[in-house]
């Protein structure tokens, strides 16, 4: 049977369901996590390092949104790049994409740590497998299922760490200790904005959602407007958690330390255990549960083009391409079976994140010359000077992340990076002939 397009799709997704995966998606690993390295880095300067790590996800967010209101699609950041870099660099993006996803591994392991910290004594890697397992069955069953799925678990979420704010806040002792330049940035501002760039990936994901395009009623209008509501709600809520999480306790004792080691001081033991479940191990969820959303509908589109055989791409009863999200599902427990660190499963997941991210970025340059008509119709779109601008700037500050990274990533990492970047591309040309562009035609330049 022929492959269903994108032409088909069933618009599912409303307003209130993207921005239910939009705060699902950023709201996880990140703020439970590497607040605590950023206290270490930085002390009271992190919730100003929060602030200045939505300028460094802002312009690459904004570029994704435009994109996203002119020619919305399923496979969105796929689709941005095959049509408007051209088809080659399209598929190293893809490649790129799921090698990024190990990071899958991290949110499992971390959860299965914290259910550790409450019932010592668990086996972590069958914790790992079960709940990396369950999210990929929610999405099996389609993605009505895991949007439901995923209101319930952002709003168990949100309610956890407001009471985390509202409990914590009476607790706080010197709110002078943010206004003081030597206390905000005591390493200087190096190790601040080292910390901005450490934090910018709990602040990431919003930008995801266009992949859902293809899905979503009112997409030119639904995408860009929840880009903006979720990142704006999710930097005042990291601000207030992070003044919370430095203001609490000493900071030699919360540096390097989870959300769950101040929640212990300021909750009662009930509440305490429920931050730790519908807070910590929540979040870890929330965003596992939010990558498998969307993570399928690049290789969807790449199927399509001729880049995979067809027949990997088809669905089950419930619509979803099982075989694709199988992919993701086995790619996320590779860590785990084979027993990868968390921190180096994790680090190398935020580079190759940063490379690939900032391709589609890219994509905003050549919108007008490539797609007029579609930036005319577009219900949000920049000016055409903003529209060079913002790319050119956006690659600056992702290269300088990149450049940061490199010391953590080691030589064997990159050595191992340049090596699958080589082999996706070789692959490219040589499956080139296969790979077929709207009305039938090979495409004739990369």
């Amino acid at each position: 049977m022929p492959i269903e397009t994108t032409q088909d799709s069933k618009k599912l997704l409303g307003f209130w369901d993207l921005l239910s995966i939009s705060l699902g998606q950023i709201v996880g690993a990140g703020v439970v996590v590497l607040t605590g390295i950023g206290i270490g880095i930085t002390g009271y300067g992190t919730p100003w390092a929060f602030l200045l790590a939505l300028g460094i996800v802002f312009l690459p967010s904004l570029s994704i949104a435009a994109l996203g209101a002119a020619i919305p699609s399923t496979g969105g950041t796929y689709t941005y790049v095959r049509d408007l870099l051209g088809h080659k660099t399209a598929f190293l993006y893809l490649g790129l994409l799921v090698a990024g996803q190990l990071v899958l591994a991290t949110y499992a392991i971390g959860f299965a740590s914290y259910a550790d910290a409450l019932a010592p004594g668990m086996n972590l890697s069958l914790i790992s497998a079960g709940v990396m397992t369950l999210c990929y069955g929610a999405n099996l069953l389609g993605l009505r299922t895991a949007a439901r799925f995923q209101s319930i678990m952002v709003a168990v979420l949100l309610v956890s760490l407001v009471l985390f704010i509202g409990f914590g806040f009476s607790h706080v002792g010197d709110f002078s200790n943010y206004t003081k330049v030597e206390k905000v940035m005591p390493e200087g501002i190096g190790a601040f904005i080292a910390a901005a760039y450490i934090l910018r990936y709990s602040m990431i994901g919003s930008e995801f959602i266009s992949e859902l395009g293809g899905e979503t009623r009112d997409p030119g209008r639904n995408i860009p407007r929840v880009m903006v509501t979720s990142l704006v709600l999710v930097t005042l809520l990291y601000i207030t958690i992070a003044v919370i999480a430095t203001g609490v306790l000493p900071l030699e004792l919360v540096a390097g330390e989870s959300l769950a080691f101040v929640a212990k001081e300021i909750f009662p033991p009930g509440l305490y255990v429920f931050f730790v479940v519908g807070g910590v191990m929540i979040a870890l969820v929330t965003t596992l549960n939010s990558i498998f959303a969307w993570c399928t509908k690049g290789l969807f589109m790449a199927t399509q083009d001729g880049w995979l055989p067809h027949s990997v791409a088809v669905r089950n009863r419930y619509g979803t391409p099982f075989i694709l999200l199988t992919l993701f599902y086995v790619v996320g427990m590779l860590p785990i079976v084979t027993g990868m660190t968390l921190q180096y499963v994790t680090i190398l997941g935020n580079a190759v994140g940063i490379i690939f991210g900032i391709i589609p970025v890219l994509a905003l340059y050549n919108l007008y010359e490539r797609n007029p008509e579609a930036y005319r119709q577009a219900t949000f779109r920049l000016p055409i000077i903003a529209m060079k601008i913002v790319p050119v700037v956006a690659f600056a500050v992702y290269s300088f992340g990149v450049y940061l990274s490199l010391d953590f990533i080691g030589v064997n990492g990159i050595v191992t990076l340049l090596v699958y970047a080589a082999m996706l591309l070789a692959y490219a040309f040589w499956r080139e002939p296969h790979v077929i562009i709207a009305g039938g035609q090979a495409p004739n330049s990369s």
